[in-house]
């Protein structure tokens, strides 16, 4: 069986990064972390979080499975962080989606989750502001792109039974693939 993706996307501070790890912690569901040239922020933790790199220098455009550019900075993840088979998790920018789900092949499945949370509730969770009005340019996904959507304005329980939810999906859509 080859390796599916589940691409976690959403505007900053919407509970990426927090879903990706719960389904690590819960169902042992490896991360792809990407690489990226923005500053550490506080609290994140180097080839957790991200691998913080100064430019893309030295890294082979053919041996990168996602690239792209928001806020200024370079995010990218390689090839060779996919594992053999099963699932894994990547949180991306919406352009990589659509360039993942066009090139997926018989290299890998693609699994697009979209994860929705209102600039209020992001600005009462602490989320900066700068980076919720930076949001602004992102380029939102038409459903054409989504196989699944998580609302997450309410709690973190109801999060976690959202992404419990979409995995049972993920395995129904993985059978009729």
């Amino acid at each position: 069986m080859k390796p599916i993706i589940i691409a976690i996307v959403g505007a900053s501070g919407s509970g990426k990064t927090y879903l990706s790890k719960f389904l690590r912690d819960e169902l042992n569901i490896p991360i792809i972390v990407s690489h990226t040239t923005r500053p550490m922020r506080e609290g994140e933790i180097e080839g957790e979080d991200y691998f913080f790199i100064n430019s893309t220098e030295g890294y082979n455009q053919d041996g990168m499975l996602s690239h792209t550019k928001f806020g200024g900075y370079e995010y990218f993840s390689l090839r060779s962080q996919l594992p053999k088979s099963g699932f894994c998790t990547c949180v991306m920018e919406e352009t990589g989606s659509q360039h993942l789900k066009r090139n997926s092949g018989d290299n890998y499945g693609l699994f697009s989750v979209i994860v929705q949370c209102s600039p209020e509730v992001r600005t009462a969770r602490g989320v900066d502001p700068k980076r919720i009005e930076r949001d602004h340019n992102r380029k939102p996904l038409s459903y054409e792109w989504v196989d699944y959507a998580i609302d997450n304005d309410g709690t973190v329980e109801e999060l976690e039974k959202a992404a419990l939810n979409m995995i049972k999906i993920l395995e129904q859509w993985q059978h009729l693939r």
